[in-house]
């Protein structure tokens, strides 16, 4: 794999993740087995997959226990954004929650 910073690894694995979700839920509009679905579903492992990979690399520069959540909440805010880009509503709960996730990263990461 070409050489890159460990933080671009970082935003291009929650990218890909993220990414895989949006397309299984496009994916979960079309009928079971048709070439639709598969092409999301494809497309979707294919991304996953891509996201394996870089969180392996990811991992040779960061601690797992630090990594992991800081990720997973990057992860849940890009996929929140998405929602809200194809009208998705966000709660007040929600929107502290995400928030709350955001501080809980800070003092993990600091």
């Amino acid at each position: 794999m070409v050489n890159m910073s460990p933080s671009i690894l970082v935003v291009l694995g929650m990218l890909a993740t993220a990414f895989a979700q949006v397309l299984l839920k496009k994916a979960a509009f079309f009928e079971l087995r048709t070439t639709a679905w598969l092409t999301y579903m494809a497309l979707s492992a294919v991304s996953y997959g891509l996201s394996f990979i870089l969180y392996s690399r990811i991992l040779k520069y960061y601690e797992l226990n630090k990594i992991y959540p800081a990720m997973t909440v990057g992860q849940i805010m890009l996929i929140t954004l998405y929602g809200l880009m194809i009208g998705e509503m966000v709660t007040g709960r929600h929107a502290m929650g995400l928030l709350l996730g955001g501080v809980a990263i800070y003092l993990i990461l600091t």
